[in-house]
């Protein structure tokens, strides 16, 4: 009896469905970092910095920044943009822009900002890796880091620690704020994605590949 191969498919719905979720998700954790006054991530420094010199909502400098990076990466390699590209690097965004309109965590009880932070870093981190499971293309920042890894032909770590850096002194240079809190961001971020991509995957849920 002849045996029928099966064929591993993503399941494009759930691309989708973790690509927005994941970017709703990330864009709560950005928002609760920066409310809390402490400092922030490398890309939310720059656009607190740009914010210094334009009269442009914290949503629109991010879709702007994520919009000129991926014009850039389209014509270094396409093949690292997917519909996942689009949705996250807009998408951020566009959520903090209706938290904004909202008015959804525009400020919180005083005394505290540092669990603000805190919260925000984990959840950031939750939220980037359902992105990345989502496996639909590389956000914006990632390939800007990919492509800096091939110019400077370094590992991926170095390439990570030296865009972080210029990111970080850009949006320094430019008015935004560096404290503690960016140390706290450093520390919860990573380990919380990690976790997240390491411990989702086992749900079946939160499996995207299926048999066809």
């Amino acid at each position: 009896m002849k045996v029928r191969n099966k064929i591993i498919k993503p399941n494009v719905t759930k691309q989708l469905f973790f690509t927005i979720l994941g970017t709703f998700i990330a864009a709560v954790g950005v928002r609760l970092i920066v409310v809390s006054g402490l400092g922030a991530d490398a890309i939310s420094t720059l656009v607190l910095g740009i914010l210094q010199h334009v009269p442009l909502k914290f949503g629109t400098v991010s879709m702007l920044f994520n919009g000129i990076i991926l014009v850039i990466i389209f014509f270094y390699d396409r093949k690292m943009i997917g519909f996942g590209s689009l949705i996250n690097s807009f998408g951020l965004g566009f959520c903090l822009n209706i938290l904004d309109w909202l008015g959804i965590l525009q400020t919180i009880p005083s005394g505290t900002g540092y669990f603000s932070i805190i919260a925000g870093s984990i959840v950031f981190g939750i939220g980037t890796g359902i992105y990345l499971l989502a496996d639909a293309g590389s956000a914006a920042y990632e390939s800007l880091m990919i492509l800096l890894k091939k110019l400077l032909k370094s590992s991926v770590k170095i390439a990570r620690i030296v865009l972080d850096a210029l990111i970080f002194l850009t949006g320094f240079l430019l008015g935004g704020h560096i404290g503690l809190g960016t140390l706290i961001v450093l520390l919860l971020m990573g380990p919380s994605l990690e976790l997240t991509l390491n411990q989702l995957p086992k749900l079946s849920f939160f499996r995207i590949q299926e048999a066809k």
